[in-house]
């Protein structure tokens, strides 16, 4: 019994023993905490026969050649282009250490089988230094020193600063970067200093120039511009670190990123404030669209905001005061109803109708006192102007039914300034998007939610119709397995979640234009058929959390296919 319980320890410590040496095997923590990039491609060879078998299945040719490139860019950035003496089977890693006022350092990190030939290969301006079967090497020698002095104390690495979640998404990937944001903060805080200063002064000059030109309210695109550009600049402030990392396989590439905050920093406060939802609805909507996108957040703040801006433009009249007045009441009602998250889809019609069909859910409660106010709104609507246009609102309560509830009908019809749109071409495109009778707009308010269709011919009916359908139903998304496949690659709980069908747009709009000259388009039914076409979506998806934001971006290999075959369809007929 003793010599069974000694000989499972002394296996217990062989297999510690065997795992500090597999988690050595890569000696990223030979690139010090000062490092303010660090770069790692994982198992070049692995790496290059993944991508190898994912572009072989888009183009042959391509893919022998994209190989070949690959490999010639990653030798001539460790300065090696023939790869003389490196282990392409294992780990290759790089630190870039950055400088203000100079170039940044570079360290590289590389697996060596003939150590002699690598060195031999890099020339006399490297020094080195070789740990087991890695050559340590930079052009700075500093560098190379400080490197050695990481290896014996791990709390000088990079990987010591790294979060467990940025630390595991960072080993995930065949290509990974990290940043330590944290780092370039402090090095380009001067920097950062006169990038706010620039922006205050271009925010006046931009100011000036737009209060200058006649008929322009520059009140909302100013705060928009200001908001965009200072929180962004918060943003930056708040940072500590991001990771990304991509992955490749046969069936498609993945991208993850990760970027990380200062806890309860201004941002870190945003991203509480704004919890991930699961988006369910978003499978429900019409199948074989060409994308959905789905959000969840602070709705208030949204609204706020926009509502806003919308209330700048009405004119400065005695009366507008008055229509801007009541427009303020309606906005404070209708922030203190309950919203949920979003949820939109389009599609692309014909020509004659005007090409844009967009269908809308947003959850609100309740929904009917919503319908109250809009009609409210929609009374004073008449008094927004905006720069350049001349529009008019036709507004019609319970103009039609759909599921046996009342839909409301807008009509805008706008008319540009021959001064400002002297050649048409945004009349044109208007008429393009939303045929000639102008944005036409539907909406109904089942119980919490509003639903809006817009486009000439789009139909509210056949949006209900998919809403209200059965679970198994093919009318609706979730039944289809393009979109099934592509909503698994998104984040199950997401603030925004965009499934976007890129080949599909494309074959859609080069139809449009060619309908446009009355000429048959490239890509009919039939065409597209024998080409093997089908619906295939890119995915991506962001999530907010506890001092952080990450993403998924995901396009499958069908979606390449596609593109290819688009792609080589257009040259052909050129």
């Amino acid at each position: 019994m003793l010599f069974n319980w000694k000989s499972g320890l002394l296996f217990c410590l062989l297999l510690i023993s065997l795992s500090t040496v597999s988690a050595a095997e890569v000696p990223t923590a030979a690139i010090s905490s000062e490092a303010g990039i660090v770069i790692r491609l994982k198992r070049p060879q692995a790496t290059l026969q993944k991508m190898n078998q994912l572009t072989s299945q888009v183009d042959e040719a391509i893919s022998g050649l994209l190989a070949a490139n690959v490999r010639t860019v990653v030798g001539r950035s460790l300065s090696n282009p023939t790869w003389e003496g490196v282990d392409p089977a294992r780990t290759i890693s790089v630190g870039v250490f950055l400088h203000a006022e100079q170039d940044p350092g570079l360290l590289f990190i590389v697996p060596v089988k003939d150590a002699a030939a690598c060195k031999a290969a890099l020339g006399e301006k490297y020094h080195s230094a070789l740990e087991e079967k890695w050559l340590i090497y930079s052009e700075d020698k500093q560098l190379v020193e400080q490197a050695q002095a990481s290896l014996k104390q791990s709390d000088q690495s990079f990987e010591s600063q790294l979060s467990p979640a940025a630390k595991g998404l960072f080993d995930s990937g065949d290509l990974s970067v990290y940043l330590n944001l944290q780092k370039m903060v402090q090095i380009y805080q001067a920097q950062l200093k006169r990038a706010e200063g620039q922006v205050d002064r271009r925010l006046t000059e931009l100011a000036k120039t737009m209060n200058a030109a006649p008929g322009v309210n520059a009140k909302p695109i100013l705060g928009l511009y200001s908001t965009l550009a200072k929180g962004s600049l918060q943003a930056v402030k708040d940072s500590h670190a991001y990771t990304t990392a991509f992955q490749f396989s046969e069936q498609g590439v993945g991208l993850e990123s990760l970027f990380e905050v200062k806890p309860d920093s201004e941002t870190d406060q945003l991203f509480q404030s704004n919890p991930p939802q699961p988006l369910n609805q978003l499978g429900h909507f019409p199948a074989h669209q060409l994308a959905y996108i789905a959000g969840a957040g602070n709705a208030d703040a949204l609204i706020t905001w926009g509502m806003n801006m919308t209330a700048q433009m009405f004119d400065e009249t005695q009366q507008n005061a008055e229509a801007k007045e009541k427009f303020t009441e309606i906005v404070k009602e209708i922030r203190s109803l309950k919203f949920g998250s979003y949820y939109f889809s389009f599609e692309l019609g014909k020509l004659a109708d005007g090409v844009m069909h967009a269908y809308t859910v947003s959850e609100v409660t309740p929904s009917d006192k919503l319908r109250t106010l809009t009609h409210q709104m929609m009374q004073i609507m008449q008094n927004i102007s905006l720069p350049g246009i001349k529009q008019e609102i036709t507004f019609k309560p319970d103009a039609e039914q759909a599921g046996g509830i009342p839909v409301d009908l807008t009509v805008i019809k706008q008319e540009l300034d021959p001064a400002s749109d002297p050649l048409q071409i945004q009349k044109r495109m208007l008429e393009i998007l939303y045929g000639p009778s102008g944005i036409t707009n539907r909406m109904a308010y089942p119980e919490g939610k509003v639903l809006q269709v817009m486009g000439g011919s789009a139909s509210m009916q056949k949006f209900m119709e998919a809403l209200n359908a059965p679970d198994k139903s093919s009318l609706t998304a979730q039944n289809q397995p393009a979109f099934q496949k592509a909503r698994a690659q998104g984040a199950e709980k997401a603030n925004l979640v965009a499934l976007v069908d890129v080949s599909g747009t494309v074959m859609r709009i080069l139809n449009i234009f060619a309908e446009s000259r009355q000429q048959t388009g490239p890509f009919a039914e039939k065409q597209i058929r024998e080409l093997g076409i089908q619906d295939s979506y890119l995915t991506f998806s962001l999530t907010t959390g506890k001092q952080s934001l990450s993403t998924k971006t995901y396009i499958p290999v069908e979606n390449l296919q596609n593109g290819f075959k688009v792609y080589s369809l257009i040259s052909r007929q050129k």
